[in-house]
């Protein structure tokens, strides 16, 4: 349960709280841990000499990573935690079970030397019932053995070394201590019944007249004796008003449980939408023989929902999805955050014009859900998957498990309106997709689960929602299903480096940000040509009349085990500050729409003579002026804008401003967003000059800076001219150096270890960023930073008391606390990235195989040309001459679809007769472009053998062959 619930909870049951002194409990465990990377003998016991751990607070990282830390660079290995705790004897005749949101990979629970639990799985929570293993009114210990390790077994089950994303390790969720009489509401995740455990609320009627409410709580009594039980549920609006009350009894056997269905009708609801997101509170009370046993709070929202061939629907009123995939890793402290960064995430994507968010490829936090509840975000939950797929019965197993377990942790938010009961991308077979369905819909019975895939043969009479129905060549092969595009806009060959692609980092200049956004226009506006942006599977998006809505790839920049580059694919940065692209899907909102109102942003630094002659600007207003040196440029209107990008603008959205000014003017930029013919907001760029000084800017929060050990307080440092504009890049790679420091009631999180450049940084693009994690005593963190040559800064921010109660700490030594121990050598496992040699083989080879078929745009060294196989059959060989020899130690293969699967194999000659092989046959997604290592000497011939092919309808198409080596 959150904090806001708790207080709500005393607020709404103070005559109970005054009449029962002995309910529930929930006890914040996040603070006194100690920490030890690496396995280490002993630890589970009591008596371990832990003397040089390390202290640490919850959520944890195994390792403080680099911010750009891809490439397999991320710490995957063993770690140990302990707690040291004490319950009071008054507790002996409770139920203690400690809840964790969030342990990534596979855990090992011990208590006092005995091993209790395990659990295998890093994006689901746990609980583990500790009543029978406490030593009351003593010490107890607690230890947890964490392993991130790859493991085939558990999802999503893929290497690190070949994952999207990363592994980070730890306890990075909350951990809680509940304590409960023996007659207590159920966690559904430890009841594990089917669609049930906990309080299960539906809503099988809704309109604006009347909602009829469903609500199921499973009470569970492990007493010795039958227990006479009262539940009470009481639904309270946000006045604290009871708008509907129900009272039921129930007679429960000894050490036995009873689900008891409960259905009421609310008057004139509040409904729940992203442009108002109502939440009531359902206020749960047992009584056992009329004294107060157990009480529970749930937030709910009351909608209804549907989807439809021409769209998606939320109370009977269609709604364009404008969303984002989001990553939950964050710079340096990986997937370890508070709730406090969750809940800024969510904000940002709100105020970034998004009514959506998917959350890829797993299920996101209880805390970033219930953000998204408040703020108003709707959220496709992913089990864990990507591009891996495996017929092993434990994995497959496992699979099955996650989307029960997510549905009954989440089924209550009003936020999740689509699961995706599909492993992202991977060759699951047509049993497994009707196993998963069935799986989901035993869970969730009713007409308001909807789950998604990507459309093809074998999915499309499974799911009731699909992703990608649109044929190779444009048309609709099944008109009547109801669709959304989960990924668009990026390029998974993109480079940011170039500045002209998908891909941008401001780490260059505003040339890359700027054609960013000109190649999402493009795609956005129906172009289907992936050297403009788009790409024939996006389904058209805005040139589509009848999808539901889009999710760009992706809202920030992550990090990735497959490959060291980062992926610069987001509308923000790994730190969350915004590129140009933010606002221009900001843009796509209805200006008159007061849940995100009218915006203007200009597109520009102005410091490019090259590029800003015309200048862009993003407005969802009637009409937009821009003004250079207080000059008028011009006026455009929106309708006149329209025919830029027709598509966008009859879907609602606004297509990007073009102002043509006819030459460059250093000085200062003024756009001005027109409605009604009156400003209305403006927004202004200045050409930056020499840096003079430092800016520390922290975001709006909208939640207390809680001093409870656990909140993080994200910041950034800004290197700014006399005038406070941000002195942003002139060159590609410009930066300054940066000393970050805090003191008072925080640290700087991995300020103490100069490998991962925290405390002394270099900016990206005049920017500087440092995570604080907040002290438990509550008062002043002063942060200070500062630059040669450049006039330092320094703010302060206060953090108040937290409401928390918290487990007693145990007697254990004294640790030195994580943030305050020197680190030295700390990134020395890590490999570095392997350089490769390229050889150029445009002009120097030729092709044997396939006969008669032209292969020179496979070697041309331009990987948006390519070569698709005329052969409707397999194998297809490809065979390459070099016409010389060569010392070989590697080849790459950049395949002609991503959504495709190729089963492939390579083999090499000397002479054309004789083949060695130097690679056996792989299954490999459309997106695996990483290369392939081997050493062979004397080698003239190279032959790919493709093998197998999926989707069976498709051609073997290869865009790029690359090989490295060397003459001898």
């Amino acid at each position: 349960m959150h904090r806001l619930a708790i207080s709500l909870l005393i607020f709404f049951l103070l005559p109970v709280a005054l009449s029962a002194q002995h309910t529930r409990k929930v006890l914040n465990f996040n603070t006194h841990w100690a920490f030890q990377r690496g396995d280490i003998n002993g630890a589970e016991q009591a008596l371990f000499n832990d003397k040089d751990w390390a202290g640490v607070s919850l959520p944890h990282v195994m390792r403080i990573e680099k911010k750009h830390n891809g490439g397999n660079a991320v710490y995957q290995g063993v770690g140990w935690y302990r707690r040291y705790f004490s319950v009071p004897s008054s507790y002996r005749d409770k139920r203690l079970t400690i809840n964790f949101e969030g342990v990534q990979t596979v855990a090992e629970i011990y208590l006092n030397g005995k091993k209790i639990a395990t659990h295998a799985g890093g994006y689901m929570g746990f609980v583990v019932d500790i009543s029978r293993y406490v030593n009351f009114g003593k010490d107890n210990v607690l230890a947890v053995r964490v392993s991130n390790e790859d493991n085939p077994q558990v999802p999503p089950g893929k290497p690190q070394s070949k994952l999207d994303f990363n592994y980070f390790g730890g306890i990075y969720r909350n951990v809680f201590l509940v304590v409960t009489e023996k007659v207590f509401i159920s966690h559904p995740l430890e009841a594990n019944k089917v669609a049930g455990g906990g309080v299960f609320i539906t809503y099988p009627s809704v309109n604006t007249d009347t909602a009829v409410t469903n609500v199921k709580t499973n009470i569970v009594n492990a007493s010795g004796s039958a227990v006479n039980t009262r539940l009470k549920t009481m639904l309270v609006d946000t006045s604290g008003v009871a708008v509907a009350t129900t009272i039921s009894e129930q007679l429960i056997p000894a050490n036995s449980d009873a689900d008891i269905r409960q259905s009421f009708t609310v008057h004139h609801p509040h409904l729940w939408h992203p442009d108002h997101p109502y939440l009531y509170h359902l206020v749960s009370v047992i009584y056992k023989d009329d004294v107060t046993a157990d009480s529970l709070i749930t937030y709910t929202g009351i909608r209804t929902i549907a989807f439809a061939p021409d769209g998606f629907y939320i109370n009977g009123k269609k709604l364009y999805l404008r969303g984002a995939n989001r990553h939950q890793a964050y710079e340096y402290t990986g997937d370890a955050a508070s709730d406090n960064m969750q809940y800024l995430d969510a904000l940002r994507l709100k105020k970034g014009g998004f009514n959506a968010v998917r959350a890829a490829h797993y299920p996101a936090s209880p805390a970033f859900l219930a953000a998204c509840d408040k703020t108003g975000l709707l959220v496709i939950e992913c089990e864990p998957g990507w591009q891996f797929f495996s017929k092993d019965t434990v994995f497959t197993e496992n699979t099955y498990r996650d989307i029960r377990e997510m549905i009954r942790r989440d089924r209550n938010h009003p936020s999740v309106f689509l699961w995706e009961t599909s492993l992202n991308e991977s060759p699951t077979t047509a049993a497994w997709m009707q196993q998963a369905v069935q799986t989901a819909r035993a869970e969730m019975p009713g007409n308001q689960l909807f789950v998604a895939d990507d459309f093809n043969a074998r999915s499309k009479d499974q799911y009731n929602v699909s992703y990608k129905v649109v044929n190779e060549d444009g048309t609709d092969p099944m008109p009547s299903r109801p669709f959304i595009t989960r990924e668009w806009g990026d390029s998974w060959m993109a480079d940011a480096e170039k500045e002209n692609s998908l891909r941008a980092s401001r780490m260059y200049t505003e040339k890359g940000l700027i054609n960013q956004c000109v190649l999402r226009q493009n795609a956005l506006n129906g172009e289907t040509a992936e050297t403009a942006g788009g790409y024939w599977d996006h389904g058209g998006l805005d040139a589509n009349p009848r999808i539901g809505g889009y999710f760009v790839w992706s809202y920030n920049d992550y990090t990735r085990g497959s490959d060291p580059v980062t992926a610069f694919s987001g509308v923000t940065d790994l730190d969350r500050y915004e590129k140009f692209s933010y606002y221009q899907l900001q843009s796509m909102q209805n200006a008159r729409n007061p849940a995100y109102g009218p915006m203007v942003y200009i597109a520009s630094y102005n410091n490019q003579s090259s590029l800003d002659s015309t200048i862009m600007v993003f407005s969802n207003c009637d009409a937009v002026q821009l003004y250079r040196n207080n000059r008028l440029c011009g006026e455009i209107t929106r309708a006149e804008n329209a025919h830029t990008a027709p598509f966008i603008a009859a879907k609602g959205g606004s297509p990007y401003f073009l102002f043509h000014t006819g030459k460059y003017e250093p000085g200062e930029l003024k756009a001005i967003g027109m409605m009604n013919g009156k400003a209305t907001c403006t927004h202004m760029v200045k050409t930056p000059g020499k840096p003079h000084h430092l800016e520390i800017e922290i975001r709006e929060n909208h939640t207390a800076l809680l001093a409870d050990g656990s909140s993080m307080t994200p910041f950034y440092v800004k290197v700014c001219d006399q005038d406070g504009t941000l002195v942003s890049n002139r060159q590609a790679g410009q930066t300054y150096t940066v000393q970050l420091s805090v003191s008072g009631q925080g640290t700087l999180i991995g300020g103490n270890i100069p490998a991962a450049g925290i405390a002394l940084q270099q900016t990206e693009g005049g920017i500087a960023y440092g995570v604080i994690r907040h002290t438990t005593t509550p008062g002043n963190i002063q942060i200070h930073a500062k630059s040669t040559g450049i006039t330092a800064a320094q703010k302060v921010i206060t953090t108040t008391i937290a409401p928390d109660e918290y487990v007693s700490d145990g007697r254990h030594r004294e640790w030195i606390y994580e943030d305050k121990k020197t680190v030295t050598a700390y990134y020395s496992g890590n490999m570095a990235p392997r350089q490769l040699p390229e050889i150029n083989l445009k002009g120097k080879a030729v092709f044997m195989e396939p006969a008669g078929e032209n292969l020179t745009t496979v070697i041309d060294g331009n990987t948006a040309t390519g070569w698709v196989s005329h052969q409707d059959h397999l194998p297809v060989s490809i065979t390459l001459d070099l016409k010389n020899k060569y010392r070989l130690s590697g080849s790459r293969v950049v395949w002609g679809k991503d959504s495709d699967w190729y089963t492939y194999s390579i083999a090499v000659s000397a002479n054309g007769s004789d083949w060695i092989s130097v690679k056996s046959p792989e299954r490999v997604s459309g997106q695996n472009y990483q290369p392939v290592f081997f050493q062979s000497n004397a080698v003239r011939y190279v032959r790919y053998l493709i093998t197998g092919i999926q989707p069976e309808s498709s051609k073997v198409g290869v865009k790029e062959i690359q090989l490295y080596g060397k003459q001898p």
